[in-house]
């Protein structure tokens, strides 16, 4: 009961202050999509659409109060907003329609979300406080996993999380991918958080959470979690300044992890190795076959959920075992997910969207490396790359495209170029075109910086705004 008031009055807070910040909504959002407090409270929460209620607000207050600088239009805006169109236009020929429209309801939200939040998302501390909000709210489920794992060793398929069943961020896949991206996250805000009093335990407490996670991410026993560790690590690895520190740090952990794992850890991760006869592994390899024969007759995919139609013949190990034959087996990739429902103009534009952003976050780390004011977009910047190269390797053997993370990744790349424009027009870059129509209509001035400062809309930002 004291859990389920307690989220409510935060729930009540994020609709309350948003009324004076419109931009609070939009963390609320985010809390709600991430934390979802609807699965664990008992009373109120559990009853309300609470999703909608917050991105209504969120929606509303911008289109009311707080439709002031737009982010400038990129190709990766582009590429999103085309994504959740052409998501939607794949459901008039899907071949599964019921479960196509269930997966479509929820996907196209996230979509459409995350292309609004760069919208009210502008400032610096506007952005440390979605990095703050989606690292504590995924810290949540993971933080209890990490300590029990440390302790007990954890296991493939055992719940250890806040949420029970075997979905969302209760699924090993999905968990252990979203807590090695939020660890760059954790490490980018140790150095460079704003919003949180300076404590000399701070930075340790945010590298603390960067360490649960990714005790978590190994305690799911999840093979694509070890690649996605290791992708995370010489990433990190490589941009850092302090390899040597680094290098001990990631020595310590390692050594503190496979101490508190079991056998069975080294067991599961050995199976890599064994593609060809272990039997997940190879229906996994079957399936992406079936999926590449699929849109070579339906090169513009079969809708969300095609994977339910489709049909694997697994041979048999010559052990009195003829074999057998599985039906709707789950894509387990991102990228044979996106083409077998999107097609080949689905993956084209998924992929697109991925590399472009990659590319977009190392130029505004290249323009803002010579500016001391600017390194947390540097630190930012980085963190992002990392978290996307996490994605993009774990999601080879996950099903999760259309899961928030990557699509708040992607949201959080877009309001970190949108500062960047918005600091050099300040600087005295002209505006021209439809960017100064559009400041004009909406009550700024092409020729005056935007006010990054929410509280003040006639107050210009200050150094440390920045």
């Amino acid at each position: 009961m004291l859990r389920s008031l307690f989220l409510l009055f935060v729930y009540v807070s994020f609709l309350g202050l948003s009324i004076n910040a419109p931009f609070v909504a939009a963390l609320g959002y985010v809390w709600v999509d991430t934390f979802q407090p609807q699965a664990v409270a008992y009373i109120v929460l559990n009853q309300l659409p609470v999703a909608m209620i917050m991105g209504v607000v969120a929606f509303g207050g911008y289109l009311l109060l707080d439709r002031r600088s737009p982010p400038p239009l990129t190709l990766q805006t582009v590429l999103h907003v085309t994504l959740a169109i052409w998501v939607t236009c794949t459901l008039t020929w899907a071949q599964v329609p019921d479960a196509a429209w269930e997966k479509w309801d929820w996907a196209f939200k996230t979509l459409v979300f995350s292309a609004f939040i760069p919208y009210v998302i502008r400032s610096r501390v506007q952005i440390e406080a979605f990095a703050q909000t989606y690292v504590f709210s995924l810290a949540a489920n993971f933080l209890p996993f990490g300590v029990k794992v440390l302790i007990s060793g954890g296991g493939y398929g055992v719940n250890l999380g806040l949420q029970g069943g075997n979905s969302g961020l209760a699924e090993g896949g999905l968990l252990s991918t979203a807590c090695l991206m939020a660890v760059p996250l954790a490490i980018f805000l140790a150095g460079h958080s704003q919003l949180i009093p300076k404590l000399k335990v701070l930075p340790l407490a945010y590298w603390g959470v960067a360490g649960l996670a990714i005790a978590t991410a190994i305690g799911t026993y999840e093979r694509s979690a070890l690649l996605g560790l290791v992708v995370l690590g010489a990433y990190m690895w490589v941009r850092t300044k302090h390899k040597i520190g680094f290098g001990l740090v990631v020595a310590v952990a390692a050594c503190v992890l496979i101490y508190s794992t079991s056998g069975a850890w080294t067991r599961r991760i050995s199976t890599v190795e064994e593609y060809q006869t272990e039997g997940s592994a190879l229906v996994r390899i079957l399936v992406w076959k079936w999926t590449l024969e699929f849109t070579a007759t339906h090169p513009l995919g079969g809708g969300f959920a095609t994977y339910m139609i489709n049909h694997v013949d697994v041979p048999g190990n010559g052990n009195n075992d003829p074999g057998h034959t599985e039906f709707g087996r789950a894509f387990h990739s991102i990228y044979f997910e996106v083409l077998g429902e999107h097609g080949y103009p689905g993956i084209v534009i998924f992929l697109t969207l991925a590399g472009s952003m990659f590319l977009r976050l190392r130029k505004i780390a290249k323009r803002a490396r010579g500016h001391p004011e600017l390194q947390w977009v540097v630190g930012l910047s980085d963190a992002l790359q990392s978290g996307l190269a996490v994605f993009m390797t774990s999601g080879a053997f996950v099903g999760l495209a259309f899961q928030p993370m990557f699509w708040y990744f992607i949201s959080m790349g877009v309001s970190l170029n949108a500062y960047m424009w918005r600091v050099e027009r300040q600087q005295g870059a002209p505006v021209t075109g439809w960017r100064a129509v559009a400041a004009n209509r909406i009550g700024g001035s092409s020729s005056e910086p935007d006010a990054l400062d929410w509280r003040n809309r006639t107050v210009r930002p200050d150094v440390r705004s920045r």
